[in-house]
């Protein structure tokens, strides 16, 4: 299987926008390895998708200070490729149209998150979709890209040069360093004492459905070390997030050209 891997910043504003959004056709059963290598892609993203990234860049760096040169020339647009759901219902996996998108990650994870995607591809694990999250435009403040559009949509995504929410450290998405999969099939639960409240609002944590994560398929994607999975946290727990620290990609702020 032919994977791309591309640096960001250095061809964006090249770019024109990418197309839409094809629908899912109904399921089919799952394929064997010779037959997904042989199936062509339907893109729900490309690299013309980062098109207005640089741009939008530059709007943020203004309220959060300009990205680390560490983070910034790392950089790259990774093609994955993955089945995706049946129907609106995400009850079922489309097996028969092999998809294709594009995340914007540091470098120093390529290849991680290409093997990431290799294993739920043979699992025909579905993602709803991969679209690099500046197509969702800006939050109201101009602190980063919208988050809360992404997960609405159900967006897998990657690099947010954004904080962590209710703090004013930044967040491992704006390292390019962590992924947010399927959030509506893997919310961010918060339990405090209000109630339960779960981000994207209406999404419901189900282990075992299809495009959920859960602890023994984690087991089975994530590389043994280095990464870790935000349904292991005490409070809150955020089942859509893995990240990955050490090794390569230690301090990747701090990074020299």
């Amino acid at each position: 299987m032919r994977w791309s891997c591309t640096p960001v910043l250095t061809v964006l504003a090249m770019l024109a926008c990418g197309p839409g959004r094809p629908e899912d056709p109904p399921g089919g059963p799952s394929p064997g390895a010779d037959s997904v290598r042989a199936m062509v892609p339907v893109a729900h993203s490309t690299l013309a998708d980062t098109a207005g990234m640089a741009a939008d860049l530059r709007l943020i760096e203004r309220k959060l200070g300009p990205l680390a040169p560490g983070v910034r020339d790392h950089l790259v647009a990774v093609e994955v490729r993955y089945f995706s759901f049946a129907d609106s219902t995400c009850t079922a996996v489309d097996h028969r149209t092999l998809r294709s998108g594009v995340l914007v990650v540091h470098a120093c994870i390529a290849g991680e998150v290409r093997e990431i995607f290799e294993a739920m591809l043979r699992d025909t694990f579905p993602v709803a979709r991969v679209v690099p999250i500046n197509r969702y435009g800006l939050n109201a403040d101009s602190t980063g890209w919208n988050d809360a559009a992404s997960m609405a949509d159900n967006n897998t995504s990657a690099f947010n040069y954004r904080r962590k929410p209710g703090s004013w450290a930044l967040s491992e998405h704006a390292r390019g360093t962590a992924l947010d999969i399927n959030p509506r099939q893997n919310p961010l639960v918060r339990v405090d004492p209000h109630g339960i409240t779960t981000l994207p609002p209406g999404s419901r944590y189900t282990p075992g459905a299809p495009g959920t994560l859960d602890r023994h398929r984690i087991a089975r994607y994530l590389p043994h070390t280095g990464w870790s999975w935000g349904g292991r946290w005490p409070r809150p727990q955020d089942h859509q997030h893995i990240e990955r620290s050490g090794g390569p990609c230690d301090a990747p702020d701090d990074r020299a050209r």
